[in-house]
């Protein structure tokens, strides 16, 4: 995985809550407070929030939500702005905010421009 989408997890994880001990997204091994699992067969959705089996499967959910809206060529501002709505009450100005904040992303480049490969010998 490219650093980028472990930093965007973090600051995702940061803005949701995630490190507060007992917060909803840590009960449900969800660092990403994800509504839907659409990857799995069979996700388990308790009160609109997808509960993953085990941290490992909650970020890797995490990760491969990011790595979608990378392909899809959001820039952080529209992956915010689809992962935090206003319609769901969220502030989603400030969580654009604190994310490019906390990553140090401008918010309106589009993500595909900060990765990279090199050949491996």
């Amino acid at each position: 995985m490219d650093s980028i989408i472990s930093l965007i997890a973090s600051a995702i994880a940061s803005e949701e809550g995630f490190f507060v001990n007992g917060a909803l997204p840590q009960r449900n091994n969800n660092p990403g407070d994800l509504r839907a699992a659409p990857w799995l067969a069979h996700p388990v959705i308790t009160n609109g929030f997808w509960v993953a089996p085990t941290l490992a499967e909650g970020i890797a959910g995490l990760y491969h939500q990011i790595a979608l809206d990378i392909a899809r060529g959001y820039t952080l501002r529209q992956l915010i702005t689809a992962w935090a709505p206003a319609s769901d009450g969220n502030n989603t100005e400030n969580y654009v905010n604190e994310t490019a904040r906390r990553t140090g992303l401008d918010p309106d480049t589009p993500l595909w421009n900060f990765f990279s490969i090199e050949q491996i010998p």
